[in-house]
Order: C-alpha cells, then structure tokens, then sequence
C-alpha cells in the first residue's frame, strides 16, 4: 500500500512554496494519468482528481485565493482547469518575484578577501568545538551548521540564515560551558561584524520591500484557451 504520506515532510517550511511544490507534484501525476488514456476514455476524471487536489492543499494552507474557490463539477472541469491553470502560473510568478527581493535583503555579497577572511574563522571555530568536550551528537549538529554556512559563503550571495543558526548555537554552548567555548564566540563575532559591514555597503534600495496587497484572482468563469504547465526553475525556489 503507497504511503500517502511520502515526500510531506520534505515541503518548504513557507506554505505559498509548499503550495506550488504540492501542485507541480500533482501537475506531473495528471500529465501521466492524461498519457494513459485510451484516445476515446473521457478525461473528465482526471481534470477532477487534479483539481481536487490542488484545492485541497490551497485550503489546507489557506493559500488565497484559491482557498476560497468551490470544487468543480463534471461540466465545469475542463474551464476549471484552464483558469486554475492561468492563475497558478500567475500566483508562481509573483512568488518568484517577492522571494528574489526578499533574498537581497536577507543576504550579502562579499568579496574574495572577506570570504576568505570568513572561512579561515570558520575553521578556528572548528577546532575550538572539536576540543572541547562536548558530546558527539552536539559537535556533529554544529559541525553541519558550520558546513552549512561556509557553503553559503561560497555564493554568489551569502544568506544569513545558516550563519545566525550557527550562531545560536555556539551562544547557547558558550552559556552552557564557559571558558571551553568562549574562544568560538569571539571568532562568531568577528563574523558579524564582517558580514555587517559588508552589508553596510550594499544600496539602500536593498531594503525590505514595502508589503503589497495582494490582487484577487477570481475563480473561473468563462472558457479560455488551455495553458501547458511550466517547468521555469531558479536557484533557491524549487519550481
């Protein structure tokens, strides 16, 4: 028996993202069911599982609009389908938009000097967690956040995300045991400081953009031509 469950777990933590993950899933399952048909089986079913599904998960979510949409009936399925079709390219067009600002604001661009600045300081803390005496299950987690954040310094732009995880979690260590650690949140420091000057540096229009009202996607109507699902891809959505 499948498991219903697979592959949940693994959606992004932001529910617009995990929308559009869920609907591409959903999106690469209709295709398959379409290209098993026999050229004379009605696709009505099909158009109706697909659609189902995807309401279900933008209710779940609580993803407007289309949370507030009605499930389609037999005869509405294929104007259905092309609508929700449109909307959702729209919607994902949107998404991709506000989370490439959004990603300026929350990261840096550093140049080769404070890059290589930031590693050698990664590897002091390294060596400081890899001496003291800490359990193998705790140096092993913070060892992953360290790797974590050197990756992202690798970048074209470096996310702070990784880096202030990395930070909680040697404060956190550092309360916990003293002088063993304390030598690790000096170096922490000093990686903050370089990030924020960096940072400093950056235009000012890289600041958090303004929130927007979001407009209406009406639910559908009328009959349209029928769009075909796009795979467009970028570095950090995965859609």
């Amino acid at each position: 028996m499948p498991d219903i469950l697979e592959g949940i777990d693994d959606l992004h933590d932001d529910d617009e993202i995990a929308f559009v993950e869920l609907t591409i899933r959903y999106q690469e399952e209709f295709e398959r069911a379409f290209d098993e048909l026999d050229d004379r089986a009605d696709a009505t079913r099909v158009y109706l599982v697909y659609l189902h599904k995807v309401l279900a998960a933008a209710r779940t979510l609580n993803i407007a609009p289309f949370a507030g949409w009605d499930n389609p009936d037999r005869g509405s399925a294929l104007d259905f389908f092309n609508d929700f079709s449109l909307a959702f390219e729209q919607m994902k067009v949107a998404l991709q938009i506000r989370h490439a600002r959004t990603r300026k604001v929350y990261s840096v661009e550093l140049d080769g000097a404070t890059k290589q600045r930031i590693h050698f300081l990664i590897g002091k803390i390294r060596t400081v967690v890899e001496d003291a005496d800490l359990e193998e299950r705790k140096k092993n987690s913070l060892f992953k956040k360290l790797a974590a954040f050197a990756a992202d310094v690798d970048k074209a732009r470096t996310t702070f995300n990784n880096a202030m995880l990395m930070g909680l979690d040697i404060a956190h260590l550092a309360k916990k045991f003293g002088d063993a650690i304390k030598p690790a949140t000096e170096f922490v420091n000093s990686i903050t400081e370089l990030l924020a000057e960096a940072k400093a540096q950056e235009p000012e229009q890289q600041q958090l953009p303004p929130a927007e009202e979001r407009k209406k996607i009406e639910a559908p109507r009328k009959q349209i031509e029928g769009p075909k699902f796009s795979r467009d891809m970028d570095d950090d959505i995965p859609f």
